[in-house]
């Protein structure tokens, strides 16, 4: 059964579609934008073993034993089963799409046949996460007990004030965030490099990307809640109608009410995002030919 709570906000949908969107075909063969782009995981990599090791500061936590208790929960993940899983729906999404690609000519019977395929992975994804979801919870309990287990640091002085553990972690969350950004100010930097183009003229460009981006961005948040309104209020039909408690047949019946409201939220997602495809690449289309045309060679 489907109880996932989506949470909308523009940087997600800015996160998605960049990812759907994916690399232009150009850097995909340019070996110093692939350079750069191994730099900026080294780079955030670093910002988030940084991270971790305020975060066991705030806790006043030794940092390696925490280190071995996140390894253990990342091998306690991997034996579930749940990682292979996801792959697998993930592989037959793309095998489907694929067949639907062989199958029909460009037009209406190959989207719906694609269509079909995105919702037969859904419910596959939905899944192995219904099945993994005992084996996760027990993952996390071990993380914690293993955690609160280790060793408190010798490093703090009685004469200095007690540590606020609350403020301490945002500000330590805070200094990830802006490493990131720094991060990602090298990557831009080095990828107009990469292509000879002067870094302030680029950046002007994305700044009007990011204006264009703005409304494209505004309806695809206003979208996608309003399928999870109506998701939300499914459910709570769904709840209504079979309360609790609820026999077998009962609950049977309700695991399937709410799985059927799950996937209509889910093509009312997949159909919003349908509708914004062509500004964000409009969008996009717009950044290429504002470098191409404005912004110089490196002197």
């Amino acid at each position: 059964m489907m109880h996932s709570r989506l949470s909308v906000s523009l940087a997600v949908g800015a996160v998605m579609f960049a990812a759907m969107l994916g690399p232009s075909p150009a850097d995909a063969r340019n070996p110093c934008v692939r350079e750069a782009k191994r730099d900026y995981k080294d780079c955030t990599a670093g910002c988030k073993e940084g991270f971790q090791v305020a975060k066991d500061a705030c806790l006043n936590r030794d940092h390696a034993c925490v280190e071995v208790c996140r390894a253990n929960r990342a091998q306690c993940r991997l034996d579930t089963g749940f990682d292979a899983a996801i792959d697998g729906c993930n592989e037959s999404l793309e095998a489907g799409r694929q067949k639907c690609v062989d199958d029909y000519p460009a037009g209406d019977d190959r989207d719906r046949c694609i269509d079909d395929a995105q919702v037969d992975a859904f419910e596959c994804r939905d899944g192995a996460r219904e099945t993994a979801k005992p084996l996760l919870k027990l993952c996390r309990g071990a993380f914690r007990a293993c955690a609160r287990a280790c060793p408190v640091r010798d490093t703090a002085d009685p004469a200095d004030p007690p540590v606020d553990k609350t403020q301490c972690l945002v500000d330590a969350k805070n200094t990830y965030l802006f490493c990131q950004g720094k991060c990602r100010e090298a990557f831009q930097i080095g990828k107009d490099d990469c292509r000879n183009r002067d870094h302030a003229c680029v950046e002007q460009c994305r700044e009007e990307r990011y204006v264009c981006l703005q409304p494209v961005r505004a309806q695809l948040a206003l979208d996608l809640a309003a399928c999870g309104t109506r998701r939300d209020a499914g459910i709570a039909d769904c709840t209504a109608r079979y309360p609790l408690p609820r026999d077998e047949e009962a609950e049977g019946a309700f695991d399937q009410c709410v799985d059927g409201v799950q996937v209509a939220a889910f093509i009312c997602r997949d159909d919003a995002r349908e509708v914004a495809t062509p500004g964000f690449l409009g969008c996009r289309g717009q950044f290429r030919g504002c470098v191409q045309t404005n912004c110089p060679p490196l002197s």
